[in-house]
């Protein structure tokens, strides 16, 4: 076996992340129907309906679809990754993976790099003990972003 070979039948271990997906998508799903059944009814059974009760009613409905969003982005990811690697045929796959130069790579890299950094920075809000945590975590990963962006300007050829 070739290594051409080799990296085109590899492309099926990409059905493990999109398994992975498709498991958080049902656990999402799940968890925003436990919620919905959970703390919705009970605010509902209570039978208030004062401007208190409305309001937690508004943040049980926000948290919901929040959970909901998430399911989409995981489900999306999954049919993306599926889409681009899994199901194309041996010859269409070297083609898709567009990578001609260095340059190519370290910018998808760097891209994927600014993906991973939106959802770490996105964790620290959702952890964060105070404004300033959120400012500083921002701040930070702001900086790491921009210098990427900088190497990637300076690295780019102008042809």
């Amino acid at each position: 076996m070739d290594l051409k070979t080799l990296l085109i039948s590899s492309r099926m271990l990409l059905t493990i992340p999109v398994s992975g997906a498709l498991l958080l998508t049902l656990g999402t799903v799940g968890m925003g129907l436990g919620l919905i059944l959970s703390r919705g009814v009970a605010l509902l059974a209570a039978w208030d309906f004062s401007p208190k009760a409305a309001k937690a009613l508004s943040v049980v409905v926000i948290e919901t679809i929040d959970l909901f969003l998430v399911a989409t982005v995981a489900y999306i990811t999954a049919v993306g990754i599926y889409k681009l690697f899994v199901s194309q045929t041996d010859e269409t796959i070297l083609k898709r993976v567009k990578i001609e130069k260095l340059v190519d790579l370290e910018n998808k890299i760097i891209g994927v790099l600014v993906a991973a950094l939106a959802v770490a920075f996105l964790g620290s809000v959702a952890e964060a003990k105070s404004a300033l945590d959120v400012l500083y975590a921002g701040v930070g990963i702001a900086a790491v972003i921009g210098m990427l962006g900088v190497f990637v300007k300076i690295s780019t050829p102008t042809d």
